[in-house]
């Protein structure tokens, strides 16, 4: 029966154990479960979709080309020919014509359009791809953000609740001191009060949370409901380097884009060749009106066509292209700046963070082995409750501080991550 015992406990403990995992949550899970959830992020397929649409249409420019035409006609007047020369009857065309035939065309040098249109197309893809990413890396941030606000209300609720739990742990001894007369019952109440005002404290909190943790749900898909948010691990060192930025890389996919319409500017001026062919039936044949009766005709070549002057047309349109290239240039550089400051900014915070960290962890032992002799000298009557719930409040603070400039510098580095593009 022992053995039964001790066996139906470590069934259950490892059942709890198992338990207490599943309901562990991080932040990278967070942010690739908003990512799969993101509806913006569809369009991603739809984009790819179009794109391989358009390359297969512009394929299709290779192929000949058939075009079914049909024509009936009455006209008032018909040319007649009567001509007195011995063994020629004249001619005498109809009033009503028919004519029936196919066209067909054959591009065989069309200057590189098609490819160039492919480019352009190619490279118009890619920008709306890259702007989705710089969607997808502002709405990663968004839910990272509230991760760390969640992080830092938890941490509150565990410091403010361990503060309670001392106060009514003194609150007894004060209680018997009061009826010895030893205290004084102000310092009752006083302690009474700041249990009151830390549990209010703790009620805006714990609704805080709730609100929060059902906002991180909605945008991460993830049933939030008694889920424990873990820490992430603080990196040794990052790449500081500006070109993953997903601002800056939509930007100079921007310019490919402007460079690949310049490209078929230069493709639209160039000559084209192509083969040409019709064959059709008609009455007359319009290749030879002495057939008047309904009789097969066909033509077959080649065309050449070049716009040999425009009148500047595709001159400004090249300007055009020209200075919106300069244009976007001119933003990445700007943006440039903005991200090689921001960095230094972030950098400088996290470096800030991790100092104040190191004191805090000093200040905290100091300030939690001061609140234990204060709990001793309560004991001993050396000191007031008043005095001791100032070292309780003391230590809170302190713990505060400590969890704040920790899930700042978790933060910092996340941030850091995402200005990077090492995050996207």
């Amino acid at each position: 029966m022992n053995f039964n015992h001790h066996f139906a406990a470590f069934i259950i403990a490892i059942s709890f154990s198992f338990s207490s995992q599943a309901q562990l949550l991080d932040l990278y899970t967070s942010l690739d479960s908003a990512e799969a959830t993101m509806p913006l992020l569809k369009q991603e397929n739809l984009l790819n979709e179009a794109l391989s649409n358009k390359l297969k249409e512009y394929n299709r420019n290779y192929l000949p080309s058939l075009t079914a035409n049909g024509q009936i006609s009455y006209q008032s007047d018909a040319p007649e020919l009567d001509v007195p020369i011995p063994g020629f009857t004249g001619l005498e065309l109809p009033n009503v014509q028919y004519r029936a035939s196919i066209d067909i065309a054959q591009p065989i040098f069309d200057a590189g359009i098609s490819r160039a249109l492919k480019i352009s197309e190619t490279a118009q893809s890619e920008a709306s791809l890259k702007s989705l990413e710089v969607s997808k890396s502002a709405y990663k941030k968004q839910v990272a953000l509230l991760y760390f606000q969640m992080l830092l209300v938890n941490d509150q609720i565990s410091i403010i609740s361990k503060s309670i739990d001392l106060m009514r742990e003194r609150l007894k001894t004060v209680e018997s001191a009061v009826e010895n007369g030893v205290a004084q019952e102000n310092d009752l109440l006083k302690l009474k009060s700041e249990i009151l005002k830390l549990e209010n404290k703790m009620d805006e909190l714990t609704a805080a949370k709730m609100s929060g943790m059902e906002i991180l749900g909605i945008l991460t898909g993830i049933n939030t409901t008694d889920r424990t948010l873990e820490k992430p691990e603080i990196q040794g060192s990052i790449d500081y380097s500006t070109s993953g930025n997903p601002t800056l890389q939509l930007l100079t996919t921007q310019q490919g884009s402007i460079m690949a319409n310049e490209s078929l500017l230069k493709a639209q001026r160039m000559p084209k060749v192509s083969a040409f062919g019709q064959v059709g039936l008609g009455a007359p044949n319009p290749f030879n009106f002495f057939e008047k009766d309904l009789s097969t005709y066909y033509i077959a070549g080649l065309r050449a066509s070049w716009n040999i002057w425009d009148w500047g047309e595709t001159s400004l349109k090249r300007k055009n292209l020209e200075i919106n290239k300069q244009m976007v240039v001119e933003q990445q550089n700007q943006k440039k700046l903005e991200v090689e400051s921001n960095l230094r900014t972030i950098k400088h915070q996290g470096d800030k963070y991790a100092k104040a960290l190191e004191r805090d962890e000093e200040i905290l032992t100091m300030k939690s082995q001061i609140r234990k002799n204060a709990s001793t000298q309560l004991d001993q009557g050396v000191i007031t409750p008043a005095e001791y719930l100032d070292e309780v409040l003391a230590e809170q603070v302190a713990e505060l501080n400590k969890s704040v400039n920790e899930i700042s510098l978790y933060q910092n580095q996340i941030i850091l991550q995402f200005e990077t593009g090492t995050i996207k």
